[in-house]
């Protein structure tokens, strides 16, 4: 059976003109551009790796396509970490849902983000503290640096 008949045969194809090669899009995809109308970032992110450590700080300003970023996210590129801003902003312009979490401590790491993207104020605090804030810390990453290995 081949590919197409199967996945008609399953009831995933609606329009039986595609197949899977339709489906499944091109091989690769170049970057998206930055949209006319994507919203402005300004954000500035502190973070420590662990308790009286050093202190990092870094800036990351998004307008139109102009995009620049300094301290730590600077060596993530400003385009980067834009585009990871611009679609992490609903985890970073609002307050964490209450959530039952794991009780697993992922590491000392501590972060605030603070700033705008889109006229949306942002004034966020993560942790690794339990398996909600280490969902979180990742799903913002690179905003926030990796976490270091044990």
């Amino acid at each position: 059976m081949t590919g197409a008949r199967a996945l008609r045969r399953a009831g995933a194809v609606a329009n039986p003109g595609l197949d899977a090669a339709t489906l499944a899009g091109p091989a690769t995809a170049a970057p998206a551009p930055v949209a006319a109308g994507a919203p402005a970032v300004r954000l500035t992110v502190t973070f420590v790796r662990d308790d009286g450590a050093v202190r990092h700080v870094a800036h990351l300003r998004c307008t139109g396509a102009r995009a620049s970023a300094d301290g730590y996210l600077r060596g993530v590129g400003a385009r980067r970490a834009c585009r990871r801003a611009r679609r992490v902003a609903s985890l970073l312009t609002t307050a964490p849902p209450r959530r039952a979490c794991t009780q697993i401590y992922g590491g000392p790491e501590r972060a605030r983000v603070t700033g705008s993207i889109g006229g949306r104020r942002v004034a966020r605090a993560f942790s690794r503290t339990n398996g909600c804030q280490i969902a979180d810390w990742t799903r913002a990453v690179p905003l926030l640096p990796r976490p270091s290995g044990p």
